[in-house]
C-alpha cells in the first residue's frame, strides 16, 4: 500500500495498511520487557517517524556526499520504485550502507516512475491493501512447482516475474502446436 501512489510526497510516508501498525508493537514490547523507558521508546519512534517522513520529497535532491554515503536520504528512497532498475533495491531505513554492503543498492540515475507494477490506477485503499495478496494468489496459481510457489514469497518481485512468463510462454508454445 505504501509504495502503490504513483506520487512521491509527504502524504506517501503515512499510506500504511490496515496491518502494518502492529509489528511495530512487538518490537516496542520487546524493548520494553528488555528495560528501556517508555519515554525513550516513545522518542525514538517521534524521531524515527520525522525522519522518515523527510524521506519522501523530490524537492530535496542531493545532500553532501559523506550523508548520501552512510544514511538513507530522499535521493536513495526515490529509487525504491517501480523502475525494473530500481526494483529491489534500496531497502534501508536508516543506513544506506547496508544495502551497499549487500548488493541492494542503486543510484538515482533516471527519471523515477513511482508505484507499484502494473500500475494500481485506483485511488481505493481496499484495492491498495489487497491488490498485492491477489496478484500473489494469481502468481502462485500459474506456477505447479511446489518448491516455486513456497520461493514466491521470498524471492524478489523480478523473480516472480520470471517464472511466470517462462509459465506464459511454455504456454504460447504448446497452443501453436
Amino acid at each position: 500500500m505504501h509504495h502503490s501512489s504513483p506520487h512521491f510526497n509527504i502524504s506517501v510516508t503515512y499510506r500504511h495498511g490496515p496491518l502494518d501498525c502492529f509489528s511495530p508493537l512487538f518490537f516496542y514490547l520487546l524493548l520494553a520487557l528488555l528495560g528501556f523507558h517508555p519515554f525513550i521508546i516513545l522518542l525514538v519512534e517521534v524521531i524515527m517517524q520525522v525522519y522518515q517522513t523527510l524521506l519522501h520529497t523530490e524537492t530535496v535532491k542531493k545532500l553532501p556526499r559523506p550523508i548520501e554515503a552512510i544514511f538513507n536520504t530522499p535521493s536513495h528512497h526515490r529509487v525504491h520504485a517501480r523502475n525494473t532498475q530500481y526494483q529491489d533495491k534500496n531497502y534501508a531505513g536508516i543506513f544506506i550502507i547496508w544495502d551497499r554492503l549487500f548488493g541492494t543498492f542503486a543510484k538515482e540515475e533516471e527519471k523515477v516512475n513511482y508505484g507499484v507494477y502494473p500500475q494500481l490506477n485506483s485511488v481505493n485503499p481496499l484495492k491498495a491493501f489487497f491488490s498485492g495478496y491477489i496478484k500473489l494468489a494469481q502468481q502462485i496459481g500459474m506456477i505447479s512447482n511446489w518448491s516455486d510457489k513456497f520461493k514466491l514469497l521470498y524471492k524478489s518481485p523480478i523473480w516472480a516475474w520470471q517464472q511466470t512468463q517462462r509459465k506464459h510462454h511454455k504456454a504460447t508454445e504448446n497452443n501453436r502446436q
